[in-house]
Parts: C-alpha cells; structure tokens; sequence
C-alpha cells in the first residue's frame, strides 16, 4: 500500500504526478469519503473503523488539573489501544503469515516490534522535533539512514522545518526525495517483505502553495518558487514510480486519506458560541498575564516561529464549546467541568445549542455553516486495553461548506477571509498551518492488480477490508 497524504484530483493536477497518475489508470479508480476535520483518514484505513470507534479525532479535548485545551496525540497507540494492535491492517496480516513493513505512515508514530521493519511518520501529535532515531523497529535499522527529522518527517511550519528563501526550501525537498527513498529501498532490501505499507506526506506541499501552483504569476519571486515546487515535484514521481516498477507487487493499492482544495473563509466555533453566550473569555487577570507572557516572548523569538496571537476562551467556564481543527462541538459536563449529565440529558442540551446556533447564523447571513446536527452518543469511547484513557465524544457535527474550516485563526471574528502572501512575503512572515488549501472530500484510491479482486470502497473503512480480501487471493 502506498499512502500519500493530501492525495486528490486537484492536488495530483496542481503536482503534475503525471507517472503516478498514469499508474493508477492501469488499475480502478475509486473515491471512497473521508470523515474530514473529525476522523484521522489513515487510522480509518488500517483500522477499518471510524473515530467513534477507536479515539482517532484529530484534535481531542482533555481536561488538565480542571483547564480543558486540546491534544492532537491520537496517533496509531490510541487507535491500538481502543481496537487491539492486532487487529490492524499489520497485525491481520502478520496473523496471515505475512512479514510486513511499515514505512513513515502518517501518524504511525511510534515503534512497532510486531513487523520487519518500522519508520515512524509525524502526525498524530507527534511533529518533527517529537520523532526520533530511537523509534525505528529494529534498532539496527537506523543504520539504513542518515537519519534526519525534519526531512523523513517532512512537516513545514511552527515547531517544524521554517525555510528562509527559495534556496533553502529547494534543498530540504530535494535532501528529502533523496533520504526517504534511498532509506526505503535499503530497508526493502535488507529486509524480506511479503507486505509493505508505505506513506508519503510530500503532496501536502500543496497546503501551504496550492496559490503559488494554481496560476501563472507576475512577480519574479512567485514564479521561481513555482519552478522549483514543480521540479521536485517531478522528481518525487519519478522516484515513486521506479520503487514501484523495481518491487512489482503482485497487489497494489495507492490511497490518500483526504483530498486538498482551495481554502476560502477561516470560521471561529468559539466566537459564534461566544456572540450567544455559551462561551466565556478567562478572567481579566490570566488576560493580562498571558498578554504579557506573549509580549516577552515576542521580544525573543524569531517572528515566523511564535506566529499570531488569538483569542483564549475559557472553555472550561462555558457550557459548550470547540477545540479547533475539527467541525464538532462538545456540550461541557462532568467529562469536564460541568455538571453532571446522563446521555439523554446531554442530548437535549445539545439539540437545544444545535437550533438556537442554526435560528443564529441565519438571522446574520453566515452561508459559511450548513447544518448544525447533534449527535446521541454514549459520552466516551470504549478502549479495548484496561487503563487507558478514554476519548470524550462530540455532540454537535457543525456541516460547513466547501472551502470554509474551524482553524480558529481569527480575530474574534466568526468568520474572515483566507489571505494569501506572495513568495516574498511567505518566507517573511513565515508557514503557519494551512495557508491556501484545506482538506476536502476530493480523496483518491487505486487498485492495481488481478481484475478479480473487487474494489468499489465508499468509505476509507472500506479500504481495510479490501486489502486483507487480497491475502486470500489465490
């Protein structure tokens, strides 16, 4: 399985993967939905289940000495925890008799002793200064490569790799294609496979550029980064394309977890709760302090490292509130630091915030949200493994149209526009998350192989059953 992140219609145009393009019209060509902005794509596809299932949201809240914030580390522990190792597409098919290797699968990040051979990915919370050589299974095996984090990683942004010019963005894409498939294919050849589950996060480029590819451009600076962004481009697809050539696998699936579109309007969950008062800001005294905390740390930091400064809200004073990054909200009970609900009391609060957020949004013309639908649900996720922590499930699904995401990157407003910098101006000011692309349902998946197997996946869960149907394959 070759995974590659961000892969959709748009963004395998926008690259010019013509070769990989091509590879996938030999086989059939499926759309299968993701859950976007809830339910991390990859843990669907080696799970076969959703979030409500094994915890995988991207961003979960969690309550930290009675202050609720966020955290992005539902990486493959918590999916494993929740469904059993086992149980996952490696684990199915080690059970097969199958020696498998898992190499930089996005938010596969940690080691994983039950196959061959493991390179931890990012994601899941874990970004380029959390991997480490120490997480590559076995031990050995960091030998294979000249390992560098930000470059296997490849995450660009905050906490990350900040390029200062074209120059210096140009090599790190180019030491990157060089190191992940040199490493690859020493790792291939050290160690017999019979399966491989790979993944790339290279066409996530398009998150931060999709602006710079999508037209011909005036400026001198905008068109060079164009240039080079196209040309490492063509060499990734030339690379993948000949790894695939040289394994020849007998069954062949190429799938991303979501796709990538253009990003329009920046929409704040917890300023349209605030303007009906569901949520409240901290007292004046954290206000302060943290304005001052965040001034000194702009006296010493690079000013592409600390980014923007946003609003806080006191999630745990108010009565519903969202985390950021996903389309859902959370009603607060005693999962939290409110009071205490049964299911169907959580339910009615949330049907009640659900129609007077829908009655809100109308009356002030805010296109942005479609629907606002609220979700019965048992309040937690039921972990397999004793001892570990549940997950807290959402209660309200936030529909918002194409385009328009809950980043939480505005001033207090409930909705602003996506602004996008020039080449000049992008290196200046610096790569914070998404900048002209954001996750859409445009989602790609191929299957090359015998004409036998059948694959018509409609959801990402589908693709799970299908690819272990091939172990059967005779």
């Amino acid at each position: 399985m070759v995974g590659i992140d961000g892969l959709g219609v748009e963004s395998l145009a926008a690259l010019n993967l013509h070769r990989l393009q091509k590879l996938m019209h030999k086989g059939v060509v499926a759309n299968p939905a993701p859950d976007n902005m809830v339910s991390r794509g990859w843990a669907e596809i080696y799970s076969g289940k959703d979030a409500y299932e094994t915890g995988g949201f991207y961003q979960i809240p969690v309550n930290r000495n009675g202050r609720i914030s966020a955290t992005q580390a539902t990486g493959v522990a918590t999916i494993a925890a929740h469904v059993g190792d086992d149980n996952l597409l490696w684990g199915k098919l080690r059970q097969a008799g199958h020696r498998v290797g898992v190499f930089t699968l996005p938010t596969a990040n940690t080691r994983m002793p039950s196959c061959i051979f493991s390179f931890p990915a990012t994601g899941g919370g874990v970004f380029s200064t959390g991997v480490d050589a120490s997480d590559i299974y076995p031990p050995e095996a960091a030998m294979l490569a000249n390992y560098s984090l930000p470059n296997l990683g490849f995450r660009m942004g905050k906490g990350a790799f900040l390029p200062t010019s074209i120059v210096q963005l140009e090599a790190w894409l180019r030491d990157h294609i060089a190191q992940y498939f040199s490493t690859l294919r020493r790792a291939v050849d050290r160690y017999p496979l019979d399966s491989l589950v790979m993944g790339s996060r290279f066409v996530t480029l398009h998150y931060k550029f999709r602006h710079i590819l999508a037209r011909d451009h005036a400026e001198a600076d905008d068109l060079a980064l164009r240039s080079v962004l196209l040309e490492a481009a063509e060499d990734f697809d030339g690379e993948l394309a000949a790894f695939i050539a040289d394994a020849a696998p007998e069954h062949l699936f190429i799938t991303s977890d979501h796709g990538l579109g253009e990003l329009k309007w920046h929409v704040s969950l917890n300023a349209l709760l605030r303007s009906i008062n569901l949520v409240q800001y901290p007292g004046w005294p954290y206000r302060l302090a943290r304005l001052g905390v965040r001034n000194i740390k702009a006296a010493s930091q690079d000013r592409r490292q600390r980014g923007p400064i946003f609003p806080v809200y006191a999630l745990e004073r108010s009565r519903a509130f969202s985390i950021g990054y996903t389309d859902v909200l959370y009603v607060n009970d005693s999962r939290f630091t409110g009071p205490k609900m049964s299911d169907e009391e959580r339910f009615s609060v949330a049907c009640r915030i659900a129609e007077e957020l829908s009655g809100y949004v109308r009356s002030q013309g805010y296109d942005q949200f479609r629907e606002f639908v609220p979700m019965r649900n048992r309040g937690w996720t039921t972990p397999s493994n004793d001892g570990v922590a549940a997950v807290a499930l959402p209660d309200i699904r936030c529909v918002l149209v194409d385009g328009a995401v809950n980043l939480g990157r505005t001033n207090g407003e409930i909705v602003c526009a996506n602004l996008t910098l020039g080449a000049r101006d992008m290196f200046r000011f610096g790569f914070f998350a998404e900048h002209s692309a954001c996750k859409t349902s445009d989602c790609l998946a191929a299957y090359v192989g015998p004409a036998d197997i059948a694959f018509e996946p409609k959801r990402l869960t589908d693709l799970y059953d299908t690819m272990l149907s091939c172990v059967e394959y005779r």
